[in-house]
């Protein structure tokens, strides 16, 4: 029986660790052909946001959310945003740390393509996107939000938005922008 049960968990260990790898290799290609996901330290989700002036009574838009740690740190200050991702299995991770975490009423994740989909209303914008992508999304931000809108990017640059700060710590690149 022992040997049987030692089997099981070796063949549940090989369907856990392929799956890994097939999840691993399809964000890898879908990060060559547009944007990867690059994780975002809660740290680093804190510093965007101090960054920003954020405050409670706000809401972000974080742009390429991947797993939510921006939105979800937002929602851990007291306020909370939406998360926009292409990835659907990245949004559905994002609203279950939503959930474990007790912010699913402060969040929403939503599957979406951030040049074509509505862009919901945010008094804070974050993002890590490439540059050519920033400079696609850039027009959008300008017609959609107010002038004084900020705008956080982390590790690329903005091409003409008026830049407020620049800051650089623990391996990334912080920048503040204006609309």
């Amino acid at each position: 029986m022992s040997q049987s049960i030692l089997l099981v968990a070796a063949l549940l260990v090989e369907v856990v660790l392929f799956t890994c790898l097939v999840l691993v290799g399809y964000l890898m290609v879908v990060g060559v052909l547009t944007v990867p996901w690059v994780r975002t330290r809660p740290s680093i989700a804190r510093s965007m946001l101090e960054l920003g002036g954020y405050a409670p009574h706000e809401r972000v838009l974080d742009l390429g959310s991947g797993d939510g740690t921006i939105v979800l740190e937002a929602a851990a200050q007291g306020g909370g945003g939406v998360g926009m991702e292409r990835v659907g299995i990245l949004v559905q991770y994002a609203r279950l740390k939503a959930w474990v975490r007790g912010f699913s009423g402060k969040t929403q994740f939503i599957k979406a393509d951030i040049f074509t989909a509505p862009l919901p209303e945010a008094q804070l914008i974050t993002s890590y996107l490439f540059p050519a992508v920033n400079a696609r999304v850039e027009p959008r931000l300008l017609e959609a939000f107010p002038v004084g809108t900020r705008v956080i990017s982390r590790d690329f640059c903005f091409p003409t938005l008026r830049l407020v700060k620049e800051i650089h710590l623990k391996g990334s690149n912080l920048f503040l922008y204006e609309l």
